[in-house]
Order: C-alpha cells, then sequence, then structure tokens
C-alpha cells in the first residue's frame, strides 16, 4: 500500500468522524435547550427567554406588553410564571393587550380561582366583541365549563341579537352543564330571533336526564315554530329526552 494514501484515507476517516461528532453535539446541544425551555430550566427557575419577555409586560408601550404577551403565550407552560401579571393585564385599557393575556392565561394552563373569575367576568361584561370572544373560548379552553355556562346564561338577556346567539350556541355545546342555565334557556324558547331558539332547544335535548319536566313540556310547545331549522332542532331534542 502506498503510505500517502494510507496517510490520506485516514485523514479523511479522521474529518468525517469529526464532522459527525460536531453534528451530533450541534444536535445535542438544540434539544437540551429546547428541553429547557419547555421545563422552565427546572424546578423553580424560569428560562432567561421567559424573564426578557416578562419585562415587557411592564413597558408604558401598549404595542411591546401585547407583543410580550403573544410571545410568551407561544412558550405555553414554560411561561406560567407570568400568569399572575397576565391576570392583571385583563384590565388592560387597549384592546389587543387584553386579548393577548387571555392567549397566554389560556395556553399556559394557569388556571387559577382568580385568573378563571377575571376572565369570566370579561365574558360577561366585556363591550368589545374580540374579547368577549376570547374569554369564552378561554373558559372552554380551560375546563372551565361551570363558568362557560353561567356567563353564556347571562348573554342570554342581552339587548344585542348576536350576542344572544353566540350565547345560545355556547348552551347547545355545553352539553350536560347546561342544566345550571336551564331558567334562562326556557326564556330563549321565546327570543325573536330562530337561532336562539333553534340552540336553546338543542340545549335542553343535550341536558339529557337533567332536564326537567317543565323544560320539556316547553319543548313540546315549540314543535310548531314557524322556522323549520327549529321545529327540526326541537324534533331531535324531545328525541333524546324519551
Amino acid at each position: 500500500m502506498n503510505p500517502s494514501n494510507s496517510k490520506a484515507t485516514s485523514s479523511t476517516t479522521g474529518n468525517i468522524g469529526s464532522a459527525a461528532t460536531g453534528l451530533q453535539t450541534s444536535l445535542l446541544f438544540t434539544l437540551l435547550s429546547t428541553f429547557l425551555l419547555l421545563t422552565g430550566c427546572g424546578e423553580g427557575k424560569v428560562h432567561p427567554t421567559v424573564v426578557k419577555e416578562m419585562e415587557g409586560l411592564e413597558s408604558p408601550s401598549a404595542k411591546t406588553r401585547e407583543d410580550s404577551l403573544l410571545h410568551l403565550a407561544d412558550m405555553k407552560g414554560a411561561a406560567k410564571k407570568a400568569g399572575p401579571k397576565a391576570v392583571e393585564l385583563l384590565n388592560d385599557e387597549n384592546v389587543g393587550v387584553r386579548v393577548a393575556a387571555i392567549k397566554l392565561i389560556a395556553t399556559s394552563g394557569y388556571d387559577t380561582t382568580e385568573a378563571l373569575a377575571a376572565i369570566a367576568a370579561l365574558a360577561a361584561d366585556e363591550k368589545d366583541e374580540s374579547v368577549r370572544s376570547e374569554a369564552l373560548n378561554a373558559l372552554k379552553g380551560l375546563e372551565a365549563h361551570e363558568d362557560h355556562a353561567k356567563v353564556c346564561a347571562k348573554l342570554l338577556s342581552s339587548k344585542e341579537e348576536e350576542v344572544r346567539e353566540v350565547a345560545a350556541l355556547g348552551l347547545a355545546e355545553s352539553g350536560d352543564m347546561a342544566v345550571v342555565a336551564e331558567t334562562e334557556i326556557l326564556t330563549g324558547l321565546k327570543d325573536k330571533s330562530a337561532y336562539v331558539r333553534m340552540y336553546c332547544a338543542m340545549a335542553i335535548g343535550n341536558m339529557g336526564v337533567d332536564a326537567s319536566d317543565g323544560a320539556k313540556t316547553q319543548l313540546e310547545a315549540l314543535k310548531n315554530d314557524k322556522e323549520d331549522m327549529v321545529k327540526e332542532a326541537v324534533k331531535e331534542a324531545l328525541g333524546k329526552l324519551q
């Protein structure tokens, strides 16, 4: 064997091995960095990226506060330490900040009693549609189903038809939890909006065995509604109650 060729082969093999080791090290570092971000660098510690974004929550700029909240929301559980500040920012004067604060609470799973109560209050009383919608979705996402149903019950008395329709739909999607709003749902059966009547009929059907005899009676009275979609919903709901 030619000595020069042997040396060249040895050198090439060494370079390949070195490159492979470097690639493995790089991949290991990337995986470790991702793991530390997701776990908050260990018990009781907060990742530097989270700390930096939390500083933005104190900014006098609404745009900066909103951006920081959204960045933290993308970090999900790793950003849970920012939950208390996000609850404070639910009262921010800027709509975008309030929406982003709700997103952070929802995605990080910061489901404390205080946080859920604050979001429920926004869902029930907020005038801005985007904030109200985000709050209602957050209650469902955090599995605060009873709070969600109670808020929808309150919104059924709104003077705005569109709000009542959203509330009725929410109750129709609440399953047997809609029973906490049965009184409001029965009132909704007489609403001028066909959509409210239809969703309220669906809500009663979804209560199943929890629906009262009075609810069944009022549902029966709606079988001859002037709107076909309401009559169909009533028929299906009655079928579930048999």
